[in-house]
């Protein structure tokens, strides 16, 4: 019996079958090779069960891994973005700062000129006679509060007051003089 079944399965075999057909060929005349036929066939579809599982197993695990990659380049995209805003930022806070530093230059140059101007025209260089509670005047230090300084008064005023056409005495001022004007007609 042993020779029936090997030639069985050389014939099966040249002809493409597979041993299970071979098998189940055989098995109405032995019922050990129909229980072997079974056995067989079970465990054919107990490995296909397990080898779709382990495909099933296999894409599952490489989507996660493709999911992983695209949330890592994703995560990188955020952070490049993110530099680039940074940076962006940083730029925009140094132009921001130099501005700044232009403003305080020219509050700087426009105190400067008030104070010459205050000290010309003799009022208080602090807040110019506006504040009641100035710790200089006590809101008194309108112009002609004190004496003009003669040197600006003679560079900031006195051009003013010969383009509008008062003479100016240029003498230095003596004493608590101010300046006589003399008003000619426009």
């Amino acid at each position: 019996m042993n020779d029936a079944l090997l030639e069985a399965l050389r014939q099966q075999a040249a002809g493409g079958g597979g041993l299970e057909g071979a098998l189940a060929g055989m098995a109405g005349d032995d019922p050990a090779l129909g229980l072997l036929s079974q056995m067989l066939a079970q465990r054919e579809q107990t490995l296909t069960q397990d080898l779709e599982t382990q495909q099933r197993e296999e894409e599952r695990l490489a989507a996660l891994a493709r999911a992983g990659e695209e949330a890592r380049q994703l995560d990188e995209l955020r952070q490049l973005e993110e530099e680039r805003r940074q940076t962006q930022r940083r730029v925009r806070l140094e132009r921001l700062r130099l501005r700044l530093e232009e403003l305080e230059d020219e509050l700087a140059g426009c105190h400067a000129l008030l104070d010459g101007l205050a000290l010309a025209l003799g009022a208080c260089p602090s807040c110019w006679g506006e504040d009641p509670g100035c710790r200089l005047c006590r809101g008194r230090g309108q112009p002609g509060f004190v004496r003009p300084e003669a040197a600006a008064f003679r560079r900031l005023v006195a051009p003013a007051l010969e383009a509008a056409s008062f003479p100016i005495d240029h003498r230095p001022f003596a004493g608590c003089e101010t300046p006589e004007l003399e008003r000619r007609p426009l």
